[in-house]
């Protein structure tokens, strides 16, 4: 590659330089970058592989609770504490253990080792996969079972 090449794409320049002084994880989402966008600049592109799952509640699960798969920064994290599904005072959230779906009593918590209709894990196209639930024993726990131990912490039972 000439030096010409390095001239057109000066961003990219500038992060491959910078790269030297980054931890591998930086470094590593800093190649992701890069990848993007050659593959874009090349018209290509890239698979769509994320899929929001979401959390819903409450009866015939429709009260919205949150994503489950978004970072902390999303307006509708789980994660985000100040955002109303990530929030320990909001009434749409399981960090509220005041709340239907935090209590250790409601019927409708995740955090209820009892509950007889927790909330549901979908997708953002309404595909089923499991339940959110400290009921170990539930029929449709599923893939809710991988949040065990982060529920527990959630529920305040660390």
């Amino acid at each position: 590659m000439s030096y010409k090449h390095f001239t057109t794409f000066p961003i990219l320049w500038v992060l491959l330089i910078s790269m030297g002084a980054c931890s591998p994880a930086a470094r590593q989402r800093t190649g992701a970058v890069i990848s993007g966008a050659a593959a874009g600049a090349a018209g290509a592109s890239a698979p769509q592989s994320f899929s929001k799952m979401m959390i819903f509640g409450g009866q015939d699960h429709k009260t919205y609770l949150g994503c489950l798969s978004c970072n902390e920064y999303a307006s509708d994290s789980v994660y985000n504490s100040f955002g109303s599904n990530g929030s320990p005072y909001s009434a749409q959230s399981i960090w509220n253990h005041f709340s239907e779906y935090g209590s250790s009593y409601s019927m409708y918590s995740a955090c209820n080792p009892y509950a007889s209709d927790p909330p549901v894990i979908v997708n953002q196209n309404g595909a089923f996969y499991g339940r959110l639930t400290l009921n170990e024993y539930h029929a449709q726990r599923g893939a809710g079972a991988n949040y065990y131990d982060w529920l527990n912490k959630v529920c305040g039972n660390d």
